[in-house]
C-alpha cells in the first residue's frame, strides 16, 4: 500500500516509514461521580505529507486519511472487506462486472452528498497522468486503467460509471479475487469535485483545504505542522457509532521520548523499541501485533554501482537477519527471506506459507564466504577495488539502529565496501527516492490486505512505485498471468506468484531484511479499537474511553 517512514508503520514508502501510535486519556471528575472525557492523545513518527487520495504514499498520511475519509469498504480485524459506503454489491459470474449500491446518507463536511459520481471523479483524477500519482497500479484491474495512466486514453474511458446518483458500475479488464479488499484502500476513496476544483493544487495540503466524509474531521494541520486534531464529524453518516470527541496528534520521532512520556503517565499507550520490548516482556499491558510490512533495501538500478547484481547479492548474503531481528529490532520481527511477509497466502495443496515456497537459497541467507566471492566479482566487473555506497533512510529512532547495523556488518564482511548512511526527514527521503537521487534506500512497504500481490506488484516494470527501476520480462509475465489467465484459479495463481517472487530474489531486485512486528503498551481503558490481524492497523472509528 505504502512506503513507510512506511503505513507505518509504518514504515515507511507504500509502502517507507515506521509508524508509532500512542494516546493519553483525558478525564475529569467531581466529588460524587467520575465522568470520562472521550478525548485521546496519539502520536505518529513523521508528519502528514498529504490528504489527497491521489498523492498519499506513506502510511502516516494513509492512516490519517482513513480516519477522516471513507470509501466503499473497510477491512475488519481479519483483513476482510465489510461494507462502509457500499450498501449492496453484486458481482457477475465471470468476476468482471461489479454493481455497487451506496448508502444514501453519506455527506461531505461542506454539506454536499456523497454520490457515485464522486468515486468516478476521484478514480479518473488519480489515473490522469497530470496527477502524477504513484498508486495508479492499484486500478490496473479496471478496464482501460493502465492505458489511461500511460496517457494513451482519456480518463473518461475508465471502466467505471455512475448508473444513478447512488449506484456505481465497474467493469474489470481481468477478474481479481481480492478486488473488494483493494477497494478498501484510501486510493479508492471518493472526492468532492466541487471542493477539489475550489482549492485546485492546494487540495489536501492542509486541514482547511480538505473536505471530509469519514468519522472525524481534521483541524490545526497547516500542511507542515507536527500537531493536529481529529474531531468527531457531526455529519458522518453513522455518527452514532462514534464515541470519541477528539484525537489529538503530535509527531514524536524519538522512541525514548515517547516511552518517557508514557512512564510519566502523559501517554496512555506507546509503541516500543526493541530494547523497551525486552524490558517489558512480562508487562500485562504489552501487546504485539503484526505489521503487514516488510523492511528491505531498495537499489537504484539506473546507478552503475547498484545496478551490479553481484554487488547487491553480496550485500544481502553479508547480513545476519537472525541477529538483526533478535538483537537490533527486538520487537518480535522475524527474518525475511523473500519479498513478502508471513500469513499473506498458503499453498492450496500443501498448506505451506507463501514465504517458504518463495524462498530461494543463496539470496537472503547469511553466507559471508559466498558474499565475499560475489563482491570480488563485482569489484572486477566495476573496475574498483574500493566501493562506497550511500544508504539513504529516515531519521527516526526506529530506523537509525537498522541502518547502523547494516553499515557495520556489511563493511565488516565485505572489505573494500563502505556503506555511508544518510539519515534525513522522511519527506526529504521520499522526494529523493521519487526523483531517483539515491543509490540504496533502507525502507519498508506496508500492505493493505493479505495477498502476495501487495508487495510483488511494486517490482513490476511499469509500476509507479518501482523506484529502483527493476525490470524483468519473466517477472512481469508471471504477474501478468497471475492477474490475467489464472486470476480465478487459486492453485495456478499461487504458482504464478511464487514464480514471480523467486525470480525477484534470484535477480536480487531488492534485499528483504525483516518481517515487521510492533510491540505496544496499551492502557486497558481504551476499548473498541479494531486491530487488523494482518497489518496491525488500529481503527479508532468505534473506540471509546471506559
Amino acid at each position: 500500500m505504502s512506503m513507510i517512514n512506511k503505513k507505518t508503520t509504518i514504515a515507511a514508502i507504500c509502502g517507507i516509514v515506521l509508524i508509532g501510535g500512542a494516546f493519553a486519556i483525558k478525564a475529569h471528575s467531581d466529588a460524587t461521580k467520575a465522568a470520562t472525557a472521550q478525548d485521546i492523545d496519539l502520536y505518529e513518527t513523521s508528519p502528514i505529507t498529504s490528504l489527497d487520495t491521489a498523492k498519499v504514499t506513506d502510511s502516516v498520511s494513509a492512516n490519517q486519511l482513513s480516519q477522516v475519509g471513507e470509501g466503499l469498504y473497510r477491512l475488519n480485524a481479519d483483513s476482510q472487506p465489510v461494507n462502509a459506503l457500499a450498501k449492496k454489491t453484486t458481482i457477475s459470474q465471470d468476476g468482471k462486472h461489479y454493481t455497487i449500491d451506496l448508502h444514501r446518507n453519506g455527506k461531505w463536511s461542506n454539506g454536499h452528498a456523497v454520490t457515485a459520481q464522486d468515486f468516478v471523479y476521484s478514480w479518473r483524477r488519480t489515473l490522469n497522468p497530470q496527477s502524477k500519482s504513484e498508486f495508479t497500479y492499484q486500478f490496473a484491474n479496471i478496464q482501460n486503467a493502465t492505458a489511461i495512466a500511460a496517457g494513451k486514453l482519456s480518463p473518461t474511458k475508465l471502466g467505471v460509471r455512475a448508473s444513478g446518483k447512488y449506484q456505481l458500475k465497474i467493469t474489470l479488464s481481468k477478474p481479481a479475487s481480492y478486488f473488494k479488499r483493494m477497494m478498501a484502500s484510501t486510493t479508492y476513496y471518493p472526492l468532492d469535485p466541487t471542493a477539489v476544483q475550489k482549492y485546485g493544487k492546494k487540495y489536501g495540503t492542509s486541514a482547511k483545504t480538505t473536505v471530509y466524509n469519514g468519522p472525524y474531521t481534521m483541524t490545526k494541520w497547516n500542511g507542515t505542522s507536527e500537531t493536529w486534531t481529529l474531531a468527531k464529524n457531526p455529519d458522518y453518516r453513522d455518527k452514532r457509532a462514534i464515541k470519541l470527541q477528539h484525537l489529538n496528534y503530535q509527531v514524536i520521532k524519538s522512541t525514548s521520548t515517547a516511552y518517557n512520556l508514557y512512564q510519566a503517565k502523559k501517554l496512555a499507550a506507546v509503541t516500543l523499541s526493541g530494547e523497551q520490548t525486552r524490558q517489558n516482556k512480562h508487562n500485562p499491558d504489552l501487546k504485539t501485533v503484526a505489521s503487514g510490512r516488510i523492511g528491505f533495501i531498495q537499489y537504484n538500478e539506473k546507478n552503475p554501482l547498484t545496478a551490479n547484481k553481484n554487488l547487491r547479492t553480496a550485500i544481502s548474503l553479508s547480513v545476519n537477519r537472525e541477529q538483526l531481528a533478535k538483537h537490533v529490532l527486538q520487537n518480535g520481527s522475524t527474518p525475511a527471506t523473500t519479498f513478502a511477509v508471513k500469513h499473506m497466502a498458503k499453498n492450496p495443496r500443501t498448506g505451506a506459507d507463501f514465504t517458504k515456497d518463495a524462498t530461494v537459497a543463496g539470496t537472503a541467507d547469511y553466507q559471508p564466504a559466498k558474499a565475499r566471492a560475489l563482491f570480488k566479482q563485482a569489484q572486477k566487473q566495476l573496475g574498483k577495488s574500493k566501493i562506497a555506497i550511500t544508504l539513504i533512510c529516515g531519521d527516526d529512532d526506529a530506523t537509525k539502529p537498522i541502518a547502523e547495523y547494516l553499515q557495520t556488518t556489511v563493511s565488516k564482511n565485505l572489505k573494500g565496501l563502505t556503506i555511508n548512511v544518510k539519515s534525513v526527514p522522511f519527506p526529504s527521503m521520499l522526494s529523493a527516492v521519487s526523483k531517483g537521487n539515491f543509490e540504496a534506500n533502507l525502507t519498508s512497504w506496508s500492505m493493505d490486505f493479505a495477498d502476495p500481490i501487495q508487495s510483488l506488484q511494486i517490482l513490476e516494470s511499469t509500476n509507479n512505485s518501482n523506484m529502483g527501476h527493476y525490470k524483468s520480462a519473466a517477472y512481469d509475465q508471471a504477474l501478468n498471468t497471475a492477474e490475467g489467465a489464472d486470476a480465478l484459479t487459486t492453485a495456478a495463481r499461487y504458482h504464478d506468484l511464487v514464480t514471480a517472487a523467486r525470480t525477484a530474489m534470484t535477480d536480487q531486485a531488492v534485499t528483504p531484511l525483516y518481517d515487521a512486528r510492533t510491540s505496544e503498551l496499551v492502557n486497558p481503558k481504551i476499548k473498541g479499537v479494531v486491530y487488523n490481524k494482518f497489518n496491525g492497523q488500529a481503527d479508532y472509528r468505534t473506540a471509546y474511553v471506559k
